[in-house]
């Protein structure tokens, strides 16, 4: 059941990152503009997440099992425990696009790669070194590329 749920929330982010991709500024009149990758990536997206949910659903008809057997208090505990680090990471990726908007790319995407590797990963000191060097590094590669060679430009926020 935990999966039908979480199908059903990537198909409403997919669907949000689909129609709002297409307000990015085009700097030429090409047939592919700045928005296309965020769309063909939403729909991508979405169509998975309808396949996991039906999927799923055909799963749970097959079972005839009562999905509130134990109780809805024990349902919901059980598909939290079973999957605490998806609903962390949309979580931090929430932050993320609200942070990016206030404080910039630059900072709020070193902190979203630094946050969702300590979800994810492991939390010794050399690991979380390694982290915010990866973070750093992949952060600034990708806008210097993007804001110099294809010419998108990143929200800037407060800080940067």
């Amino acid at each position: 059941m935990g999966e039908i749920i979480i199908g059903i929330l990537l198909i409403l982010l997919s669907a949000v990152i689909y129609f709002n991709s297409g307000d990015f500024q085009q700097v030429n009149d090409s047939i592919l503009g700045p928005g296309s990758y965020p769309k063909l990536v939403a729909a991508l997206l979405g169509f998975l997440a309808i396949i996991l949910v039906i999927k799923k659903m055909i799963e749970l008809i097959k079972t005839k099992k009562p999905i509130f057997e134990e109780g809805k208090k024990k349902f919901f505990l059980n598909v939290w425990k079973e999957h605490k680090i998806v609903f962390l990471i949309a979580v931090s990726l929430g932050l993320y696009i609200i942070l990016m908007n206030v404080i910039g790319f630059i900072i709020s995407s070193i902190i979203f790669i630094i946050a969702s590797g300590l979800i994810i990963g492991s939390k010794k000191k050399k690991d979380i070194v390694l982290m915010s060097v990866i973070s750093v590094t992949v952060t600034l590669g990708m806008y210097f590329f993007f804001e110099n060679v294809l010419y998108v430009r990143f929200p800037d926020g407060i800080l940067f």
